[in-house]
């Protein structure tokens, strides 16, 4: 095992967060996709056996908010240099829905303009935030289609995830539901953006964010 006996350099701590959201976070997610296809394939189970599941899933999503927050605090290392570089976010988007494998959800993915717009900063945490949008609505929703829009402009990026699944009540979050909500808020709010959600019981969620392009946000 390696320790860091002392403050980390920019590069280090850009090094940390690539690696905790891309191989940590991301194997996480994927490890808790898996698990719960095999909670609704699974037959046969006793009650005991169902428990253990739940129990593995529930400290799979406890894990998976540890490794975000380390990546958020990792991102806000006052050493760390700014993202010069961040995959397509269209390419991206359909890596991550094929090794989550939607089975019996339909999902539509559009993207309007230009990833070169938009400093890479940017590219890369709506690409965070989307992505948690999409894996709460496969996972969680109970929905028979997705649907995944992002406007890219010069000025600003808009972007949204809105299944016809279950709903539930904005205004009472459950304590897991809460957990990646505040995730995705608190990343648009670094970014003088905002996250908003919209759902009902029976209707179905949308979750939208916009983030403005500012002169200082992009990278020189």
């Amino acid at each position: 095992m390696t320790y860091i006996d002392a403050a980390p350099d920019a590069a280090v701590c850009s090094r940390l967060a690539r690696e905790v959201h891309d191989r940590i976070g991301s194997g996480l997610a994927l490890a808790l996709r898996r698990l719960e296809l095999l909670e609704l394939t699974a037959t046969g189970l006793t009650p005991a056996e169902k428990g253990r599941l739940a129990d593995a899933r529930a400290a799979l999503l406890d894990t998976l908010g540890v490794a975000r927050e380390v990546t958020s605090a990792l991102r806000r290392c006052p050493a760390a240099g700014p993202i010069t570089s961040a995959p397509p976010l269209e390419g991206a988007l359909r890596s991550f829905l094929q090794s989550m494998e939607p089975l019996g959800v339909r999902v539509r993915l559009r993207i309007d303009g230009e990833d070169a717009w938009v400093p890479p900063l940017v590219v890369n945490e709506v690409f965070i935030i989307v992505r948690e949008a999409l894996r709460n609505a496969l996972a969680h929703a109970g929905a028979e289609e997705v649907t995944v829009r992002a406007v890219i402009a010069p000025h600003e990026v808009y972007a949204e995830v809105a299944d016809d699944g279950v709903g539930f009540d904005a205004s009472a979050r459950t304590a897991g539901r809460t957990n990646g909500l505040l995730g995705m808020e608190e990343r648009a709010r670094a970014l003088d953006g905002t996250t908003t959600v919209t759902s009902a019981p029976g209707r179905g969620t949308t979750v939208a964010v916009w983030i403005p392009i500012k002169g200082s946000s992009i990278d020189d």
